[in-house]
């Protein structure tokens, strides 16, 4: 069975957004940091090009921050949250033709998921997997043993 999802991966994703979130805040008091002394350098003769420095400075910061926070942190945090949840709930077994479909969608304040069906004795059982693991997935086609929390695909055994 290859298992989709690991503790090492949780922690993995954890340790991204742990470090990430302390990189944005080093970021931001780093340019407070210089900032202050900027100001304490102030005199009449530079007093316009010091506030020019401190404003692009903390504007450089600020944006370099909500980049940070945006495009890393939150989809590092989704992640571990997800694959932590993975191991939270009780997993089921199913069998079956998997098809895996081309179109994702975003899942707000958590994961980018495609949609999967899987074509089994009972009829077709549609289920999710996480779209960043779509590639450790077998082809469209192929006759799997799928283990699922919460309708995501957690695991799969190529049976034929």
């Amino acid at each position: 069975m290859v298992r989709l999802y690991t503790p090492e991966a949780a922690r993995h994703w954890q340790r991204r957004a742990w470090i990430t979130f302390s990189l944005s805040l080093g970021l931001v008091a780093l340019a407070t940091i210089i900032n202050i002394i900027l100001c304490g350098r102030v005199n009449t003769a530079n007093a316009a090009v010091l506030q020019a420095a401190c404003t692009l400075l903390y504007v450089l910061a600020g944006w370099a921050c909500i980049l940070l926070l945006y495009f890393v942190y939150d989809p590092a945090r989704a992640m571990a949250t997800h694959i932590g949840g993975m191991f939270s709930a009780e997993s089921e077994t199913h069998e079956g033709v998997l098809t895996v479909h081309k179109d994702s969608f975003h899942i707000p304040k958590s994961v980018t998921v495609r949609k999967a069906t899987l074509e089994t004795t009972e009829g077709p059982l549609s289920l999710s997997v996480s779209s960043g693991l779509v590639h450790k997935l077998p082809k469209n086609g192929s006759t799997v043993r799928v283990t699922t929390v919460r309708k995501y695909i957690t695991g799969y055994e190529v049976i034929a």
